[in-house]
């Protein structure tokens, strides 16, 4: 809707770079919109989405991570305009053919080669943060799903700002033969102001830090200018009236330490907020039917009385829900949190402070990005609450001497980078549809290829060659295992494969070497654990229980074991994942009939990471079960949904947590 005070959306006057935005969509572009965090990048999709649903279509929601997924699921619930809204991650599918669908982009992909006759009626299909394309594991499925996706489908991607956007936006309209508009907004709602600290000097801005480190240089071997305290820090904001404070850590058990330290010494709400809290408990048991008086949600419960608490992906999902819920609902004044709080999940702050400047990068551990500072940064400054956000980096000795801190806070931000590399269950397809060299050419259409053509004639070449090898390889190997064959024959290994979205290899070999032949439901679920699972660090888990079933575990790891042995034969270097059977244990006993209060017994994993594996593993389940029906394995396809009722309830069962209704029953 268009007045004299320009566009209307949702009772909101859209900004310049929305009403830009909006114009190009009503025009039939495109749209790549590179905006910081909380400018309003979200209100550019729902135009889209509101545009698809008024013409008649389907409108399709992707995300990165399954918290962003379920937050847009339950906002689009909620919109009267909408209401009709379905999800599918890898724990629910829920209304698959709903108007409005929310699933993460693996399933978009899986959908396009599999079945892309389910989106015959989908009319845009929306990108949040598509610079997560340069994800080292997961980016290769957003360039595929962009590749192969309809030219007449329209979409829309939303992004941090990024250093090459004119050129991602130039590999899109290529690649999509549509016209494409970048719209870039640099400015913020709210802007920022960037400190920094040290326990010896205190808060001072990054101007004075070249002087400071001049004092610190003859300090080296003072031990006591070493020492870290964050303590005054805190106790600044507290008095400054900074609260709440998003305090990223990049430590899950940081950030418990860190609250329960805080959550016992501060008292950060008075009598009425605390009752406030209280009563947001008191709901919330009635909801879901728990008791907030014993475990460890009565440890969380006690801290967020006083205003404090942590937030990671270890932790149980009922345990973030009540976190994020009285976080919207300004209960928390001061919330512990790891990265993926700020993935797109609409909860700012009045400050933020950075526990480190250095983060482990999944190699080693060196100074963050930009991109990843700013994208944390934003969450600083609340839309019509505050005037500016306010930004602090907690400074080791050695940072104050050497950390890049202008290339961090305002440096030139990365670029996205491809990382393009067709899994096996990508290449079966591809055979299929195209023969090898279908493969060849999804490469020269890649944004890959389209670098490389940038940047040298040589370089193109030399990146075509190292490709069209490493294809090659792949499809030997996928031959010499009975999944291909001939130009575009696939065998039972390679349609087995195509159904499974995953782990297609482990679980083809699992099947057809005979490794759930006589396998009960528990051993099953204990087996595809061993599938996903992998470890963290010092993690332990009681190999005990697993005695019963030693046979099937080893029988399953020998399966694996042979497939990495002909993949190395190939010429390849192992890229599948060994057995794992870290978490088995634990899943082997829930599978039982064991609660899930006792599992501690079995693993030292965090609560919300056995929660994770059980409900990857009940995704796998379901696709095994699903590949066995088809194949007429009546029996096995029996066990495996039997194996599906034994680890799909308590927390592992999605429902509550989404605040499914009885008839609205997952999938």
């Amino acid at each position: 809707m268009t007045t004299t005070g320009g566009i209307q959306f949702k009772g909101f006057t859209l900004s310049p770079f929305q009403q830009k935005a909006a114009a190009a969509l009503r025009e039939g572009r495109d749209v790549l919109v590179a905006a910081p965090t909380g400018a309003g990048k979200t209100l550019v999709a729902e135009y889209a989405i509101h545009r698809a649903l008024e013409r008649g279509q389907r409108a399709i929601y992707t995300a990165p991570i399954k918290a962003l997924s379920n937050q847009k699921f339950r906002d689009f619930r909620a919109d009267p305009e909408i209401a009709d809204a379905g999800l599918m991650t890898g724990d629910v599918t829920l209304h698959p053919d709903a108007r409005v669908l929310v699933m993460t982009t693996e399933i978009l992909r899986n959908t396009l080669f599999e079945d892309p006759a389910k989106l015959h009626d989908v009319g845009a299909v929306v990108f949040d943060e598509i610079h997560y394309m340069d994800d080292v594991e997961r980016g290769s499925v957003w360039e595929e799903t962009l590749i192969f996706l309809k030219e007449d489908v329209e979409i829309v991607g939303l992004s941090a700002t990024i250093a090459n956007l004119g050129q991602f936006a130039a590999w899109l309209e290529k690649v999509r033969k549509r016209p494409m508009a970048v719209v870039e907004e640099r400015k913020r709602p709210v802007p920022l102001k960037h400190y920094l600290y040290h326990p010896k000097v205190g808060v001072f801005p990054p101007s004075r830090l070249k002087n400071i480190s001049k004092r610190f240089a003859g300090r080296k071997k003072d031990r006591s200018w070493h020492r870290r305290d964050d303590g005054p820090l805190l106790d600044s904001l507290e008095e400054r009236e900074l609260l709440p404070t998003l305090y990223f850590c990049f430590s899950r058990k940081l950030c418990e330490r860190k609250a329960r330290q805080e959550g016992r010494s501060r008292r950060l709400l008075n009598k009425s907020e605390a009752q406030q809290v209280l009563e947001v408990w008191a709901q919330a048991e009635e909801e879901f039917g728990f008791d907030s008086n014993r475990g460890s949600l009565s440890e969380l419960k006690s801290m967020t009385v006083r205003g404090v608490a942590a937030h990671h992906a270890g932790m149980l999902p009922l345990h973030k829900e009540m976190v994020e819920r009285l976080f919207t609902s300004a209960l928390l004044r001061l919330l512990f949190t790891t990265e993926t709080f700020a993935m797109g999940i609409n909860m700012p702050a009045k400050a933020v402070v950075f526990d480190s400047l250095e983060k482990f990068d999944g190699v080693d551990f060196d100074y963050m990005r930009t991109r990843d500072y700013l994208q944390m940064a934003g969450r600083a400054g609340r839309l019509g609450m505050d005037k500016v956000g306010s930004v602090y980096s907690v400074l080791e000795f050695d940072d104050v001497l050497q950390a890049p801190i202008h290339r961090i806070q305002s440096g030139k931000v990365e670029p996205v980078i491809s990382r393009f590399d067709l899994d096996y269950g990508t290449l079966v397809h591809l055979h299929e549809v195209a023969g090898d060299a279908g493969a060849a050419e999804a490469w020269e259409r890649s944004f890959a290829a389209f670098q490389s053509r940038e940047h040298s004639k040589q370089r193109e070449e030399r990146n075509r060659k190292r490709m069209r090898a490493l294809i090659a390889k792949r499809y030997r190997f996928l031959d010499s295992m009975a999944y291909i064959s001939g130009e575009r024959e696939v065998k039972a290994r390679g349609r087995v494969a195509l159904g499974l979205h995953g782990y297609e290899i482990h679980l083809t070999e699992l099947l057809f070497e005979g490794v759930f032949d006589h396998a009960d439901p528990a051993g099953i679920c204990a087996v595809i654990a061993g599938v996903i699972h992998e470890g963290r660090k010092r993690q332990t888990y009681d190999r005990r229980s697993l005695k019963p079933i030693q046979h099937l575990m080893r029988s399953a790891d020998r399966a694996i074991q042979s497939a990495i042995e002909m993949e190395m034969a190939a010429g390849l270097q192992p890229s599948l994942k060994r057995f794992d059977v870290g978490m088995s244990p634990a899943i082997f006993e829930y599978a039982l009939g064991r609660e899930f209060e006792d599992l501690a017994d079995f693993t030292s994993a965090a609560g919300g990471d056995f929660v994770r594996i059980a409900r990857m593993t009940v995704q796998y389940l379901r696709h095994l079960k699903k590949v066995c029906l088809q194949g007429e394995l009546d029996d096995l396809a029996g066990r495996l949904e039997d194996a599906v009722g034994l680890i799909y309830r308590g927390p592992v069962d999605v429902r509550a947590e989404l605040g499914l209704e009885e008839k609205d029953q997952p999938e």
